[in-house]
This record gives C-alpha cells, sequence and structure tokens, in this order.
C-alpha cells in the first residue's frame, strides 16, 4: 500500500466507511480508525490500513495520525453523549 494520505476516524461507521472507500478509490492511502473491534465494524476494506484504536483520547491522537496524513476526516463520536 502507499503512504498514507488521509485518516478516517470512525471507520468502521456507516458513514466513514463509505468515505473510506471512496479515498481507497481514489488512489488513496487510507488508514481506517475505529474503537470498535474490526468485526463489528460496518464495512472492512482491505486495502486500507485498519486500526482499532480510540480517536478520543489524546495520547492515542499522535499514533494514529503518524505525522504523515496531510489530510484528517474526523469522523468519530462519542455515543455515550
Amino acid at each position: 500500500m502507499a503512504d498514507i494520505d488521509a485518516v478516517v476516524t470512525g471507520a468502521g461507521g456507516f458513514i466513514g466507511g463509505n468515505l473510506t472507500r471512496v479515498l481507497l478509490a481514489e488512489g488513496r492511502g487510507v488508514r481506517a480508525v475505529d474503537r470498535k473491534p474490526v468485526h463489528e465494524w460496518h464495512q472492512v476494506h482491505d486495502g486500507a490500513k485498519n486500526v482499532v484504536s480510540d480517536a478520543l483520547q489524546r495520547d492515542t491522537c499522535a499514533e494514529i495520525l503518524d505525522g504523515r496524513a496531510s489530510e484528517v476526516y474526523h469522523l468519530a463520536a462519542d455515543e455515550n453523549s
């Protein structure tokens, strides 16, 4: 896979999964992130780097972004709020 061009948080959800699909179809390198286990994701794309991590936790944000992505689509939400 190419370098990571875009990070999509909330990628396990309906909108995040579809956005990941579109970005991959454009030939982009995508890191798809969600805090749910991958088997619970609405969509899983083999072309993406699928990561289970909580984007709402400050200490994991640097790891999720990894300093290489030029775009971040933050679709993660706290469903308890």
